[in-house]
């Protein structure tokens, strides 16, 4: 159960981090999870300057949570609830007029209209790079779900579960706020820069 970290230990790392390492290309072995480590996932974790500034501010959050889940492991849920509630803000900014529509509604008209699309997402260009480069083939015949219109029935249900109580506890926050700050970049333009 969890349970208020007592004041002499909230700076010290949730226990939970002990159970896991990384191998270190430095020392040729694996070497325990440090702070480090856990704020690297989401250092790059970037929303363009097009995005509007509530929306970034809000998104900040959620990159903070997962910074300090290294002192309290359950920070990694609380961070991706956070991260799909900053999308549904984000649509509903990139869709005025539409503020009583639903999450999912609001996801799947920015599918549709062509605004989110599979190219905007790292896991999709990286996947199809590890194709070229390891000769990986997909069978012809097999079918390929569209990542895009998968995250419109995903996304909602996962947010859903969150936000309605749930048990739910892992460390993968991190990716969850990459593939939503990649969504969110993709409903604003970005701002051209000046140099």
């Amino acid at each position: 159960m969890e349970q208020l970290k007592p004041f002499n230990t909230l700076m010290e790392p949730d226990e939970r981090q002990r159970s896991f390492a990384r191998f270190d290309p430095a020392i040729g072995d694996f070497r325990p999870l440090r702070a480090e480590d856990t704020y690297a996932l989401i250092e790059d974790v970037r929303l363009h300057e097009g995005v509007p500034e509530a929306v970034r501010g809000h998104f900040a959050t959620a990159q903070n949570l997962i910074a300090y889940s290294w002192f309290y492991y359950p920070f990694n849920v609380t961070a991706e609830l956070l991260a799909y509630v900053s999308v549904e803000f984000a649509l509903k900014l990139c869709y005025p007029g539409n503020e009583k529509a639903s999450f999912k509604n609001l996801l799947r008209r920015a599918v549709e209209d062509g605004t989110v699309t599979n190219s905007g997402f790292s896991i999709i260009q990286a996947r199809e790079q590890e194709r070229q480069e390891w000769g990986v083939f997909i069978q012809e015949d097999a079918p390929v779900a569209d990542y895009a219109v998968t995250l419109v029935e995903a996304m909602p249900y996962l947010r859903n579960s969150l936000a309605h109580g749930s048990s739910t506890l892992h460390m993968h926050g991190a990716n969850t706020l990459r593939t939503c700050a990649e969504l969110i970049n993709q409903l604003f333009s970005e701002v051209a820069s000046d140099s």
